[in-house]
């Protein structure tokens, strides 16, 4: 059995991060609804923060589009490779963080698999456009990786609380 190609045209790309980014938008406003239910407001606005990178992030994605919208993707249809499949997107339900730290934890994991995604496809396309896209997602993953690792870090203990916003933390910076 052959290997499905990761994309390869700029169309293709698209319908694959849109794919990941609105995953991760879902995802993330669950886990900000659980944060509440929980009591822990502060990781709660965290993830409403990281929902608003979402949405913009495929707001972007929808308007690079043009007039041809990328299709929507389906677990038979598409050329994840490894474990890059989000997994809300089989159908399958996704596990109810009991805390904050296995929000994060889960959170961190999505965001690890979408720049694996993006990192396999800049090291092995042959269009320099695509390249470049895929290595600019890649490098905004890891912000977002990081971002996520410094809660992490604060929930566990390990550090004092992160910057109030995204945007006030120079190890952030692009």
């Amino acid at each position: 059995m052959g290997e499905k190609l990761l994309p390869l045209s700029m169309q293709e790309l698209c319908a694959h991060a849109l794919a990941l980014e609105r995953d991760a938008g879902m995802r993330f406003r669950e886990y900000a609804k659980r944060m509440r239910e929980l009591g822990s407001e502060r990781v709660a606005r965290e993830f409403d923060a990281m929902v608003l990178e979402q949405e913009t992030e495929t707001r972007a994605l929808q308007a690079a589009a043009g007039n041809h919208p990328p299709a929507e993707l389906t677990p038979w249809e598409h050329a994840w490779r490894r474990t890059y499949l989000p997994d809300g997107l089989d159908g399958q339900p996704r596990a109810v963080p009991a805390d904050a730290r296995e929000a994060l934890e889960y959170a961190a994991l999505a965001k690890r698999r979408a720049e694996r995604f993006y990192r396999d496809v800049a090291d092995h396309t042959v269009n320099d456009i695509v390249r470049s896209c895929a290595d600019e997602m890649a490098a905004a993953e890891r912000r977002q990786i990081l971002r996520i690792e410094m809660l992490l870090a604060w929930v566990s203990g390990e550090s004092g609380p992160p910057a109030a916003s995204w945007d006030g933390d120079a190890r952030l910076s692009r």
